[in-house]
C-alpha cells in the first residue's frame, strides 16, 4: 500500500487564480526469502570437481527489496512533470559494513545497489512522455503485460529463463521517449525510442566490469487487443569502441513477446530473443537465441501458480546450449502481503567445439558477464510485505 502526500501551491499573482497540485508517493517492499541452491562446480583439468550446495537468506524473487518515491506536478491541463526513484537494496539480510568501505559491491557490505532506477520526466497526453535518468531498456510495460510465469505485484518469476540477457547497455545517462497510446476500438498500440551515451565513448575503453562503452540506440512497440492478447517487440544496438578483438564490446539485442488470456485467469505467454556480440574473431563472438514458454493461472488475485520452459541456443563456437524448467506460485494474505515459492532446474549441454570445454560446470561467460552455465537446481521460498 502506497502512502500519498498532497501539497497544494497557489499562485495568485496573475489575473485568474492558478492552482498547481503536487503529489508525492512513497512506497516499497521487503522480500525476506530462503534459497537452497545446488550447482555443479567449476571446470578443472580433469573435468568436473563435483557439486556445491549453498543455503542463503536473501531476496528470493527476481525483484529485490526497495524503497520507491515518486512525485508529479500538473503544470497545465496537458502537461505534467515528475520524478521517480527506485532505491534497491543489495540484500534485505545484509548487515552493516564489515570494513571501512562504503561500496555496496564489496563482500560483507550492505546498502543500495547499482540497479537503482531514477528518472525525471515531462508527460503530455498529446505528445507522449520524455524522460531522462538511470533506467533499463525493456523494463517498461506501458501497453502490454509482463510475459512472466507468475507476476502478482512485482514478484516477476522467470524474467529471463535459464540465461541472463547480456544487456548492460542502458544503465545511466539514458533518454527515453514513449509515444502516446493510440486506441482504435479494442486495439491499442504505443512505441518507444531510447538513446544512451556510452561510458567509454571518448576514451575507447572496452566493456570492463559490464560498463557500457559505446553509444546505444534502441526502440520498440507494444500492443494490446482488449483483454485477450498483448505483446511487443524491442530492438537495441550498442556501438563498439574497441579496435581489437580483445576490446570489441558491441552488442545487438532483439526481443518479441506475447501474452494470451483465453479464459478466466489462464495466461499463455512466450518470449523469443536473440543477442549477439560484435567481435571480429568468430571464436570470440556469441549469438544467443532464447525461447521462453509460460503457462500460469491466477485465482482471482488470491493466488497464482505457473510453469515455464526455457531453451537457449548459443551458436558461438566457444559456447554451448541449454534448457530449463521452473514451477512456482504465490499466495496472498492481503493485497500487499504474500508468500511465494518456486523450484528451478537448468541443464547445459557440452559444445564439442568449445574452447575450454564447457560441460555444465562453468562459472560464467566471463569476468564481466553475470550469466552462468552451471547445471543448477534452485529452490526459493519467501515472504513479501509491500508498503
Amino acid at each position: 500500500m502506497q502512502k500519498k502526500l498532497i501539497a497544494l501551491a497557489v499562485a495568485g499573482l496573475m489575473s485568474g487564480a492558478a492552482f498547481a497540485q503536487t503529489s508525492v508517493t512513497i512506497g516499497g517492499k521487503v522480500d525476506a526469502g530462503y534459497q537452497f541452491k545446488k550447482t555443479a562446480n567449476a571446470d578443472s583439468s580433469g573435468g568436473s570437481n563435483g557439486g556445491k550446495t549453498t543455503e542463503t537468506l536473501s531476496d528470493g524473487s527476481a525483484s529485490t527489496s526497495r524503497i520507491t518515491v515518486s512525485a508529479k506536478e500538473t503544470i497545465n491541463k496537458d502537461l505534467e512533470a515528475g520524478v521517480s526513484i527506485d532505491l534497491r537494496f543489495s540484500d534485505f539480510f545484509d548487515g552493516k559494513a564489515t570494513n571501512n568501505s562504503t561500496t555496496s559491491t564489496v563482500a560483507g557490505v550492505g546498502g543500495l545497489t547499482s540497479n537503482d532506477k531514477k528518472a525525471v520526466y515531462l508527460k503530455s497526453n498529446m505528445l507522449g512522455r520524455l524522460q531522462w535518468g538511470v533506467q533499463n531498456f525493456g523494463d517498461d510495460f506501458y501497453v502490454a503485460s509482463k510475459p512472466y510465469m507468475v507476476e502478482p505485484k512485482d514478484l516477476e518469476f522467470v524474467k529471463y529463463g535459464v540465461s541472463t540477457y547480456r544487456m548492460t547497455a542502458l544503465t545511466n545517462r539514458t533518454t527515453q521517449y514513449l509515444t502516446p497510446t493510440l486506441s482504435l476500438g479494442s486495439f491499442k498500440i504505443g512505441g518507444q525510442a531510447v538513446y544512451a551515451i556510452g561510458d567509454g565513448r571518448k576514451s575507447g575503453d572496452s566493456n570492463v566490469s559490464s560498463t557500457s562503452s559505446g553509444d546505444v540506440l534502441g526502440g520498440g512497440f507494444q500492443f494490446a487487443f482488449g483483454k485477450v492478447v498483448n505483446g511487443g517487440y524491442d530492438y537495441l544496438s550498442r556501438a563498439s569502441t574497441g579496435v581489437t578483438d580483445a576490446t570489441e564490446d558491441g552488442l545487438r539485442f532483439q526481443r518479441a513477446y506475447v501474452s494470451v488470456f483465453p479464459v478466466g485467469g489462464l495466461k499463455l505467454a512466450g518470449t523469443y530473443s536473440t543477442q549477439n556480440g560484435r567481435a571480429r574473431a568468430v571464436n570470440t563472438a556469441f549469438q544467443d537465441k532464447i525461447t521462453n514458454a509460460v503457462v500460469s493461472y491466477n485465482f482471482n488475485d488470491k493466488a497464482a501458480i505457473g510453469a515455464e520452459y526455457s531453451i537457449v541456443r548459443d551458436v558461438g563456437s566457444n559456447r554451448n546450449s541449454g534448457h530449463g524448467w521452473m514451477l512456482g506460485g504465490a499466495y496472498f494474505l492481503t493485497k500487499s502481503v504474500y508468500f511465494y515459492g518456486a523450484v528451478q532446474k537448468s541443464d547445459w549441454e557440452r559444445n564439442e567445439n568449445s574452447v575450454g570445454g564447457y560441460d555444465g560446470t562453468s562459472a560464467g561467460f566471463g569476468a564481466t558477464r553475470s550469466a552462468t552455465k552451471r547445471d543448477e537446481r534452485y529452490t526459493r521460498v519467501g515472504f513479501v510485505k509491500e508498503f
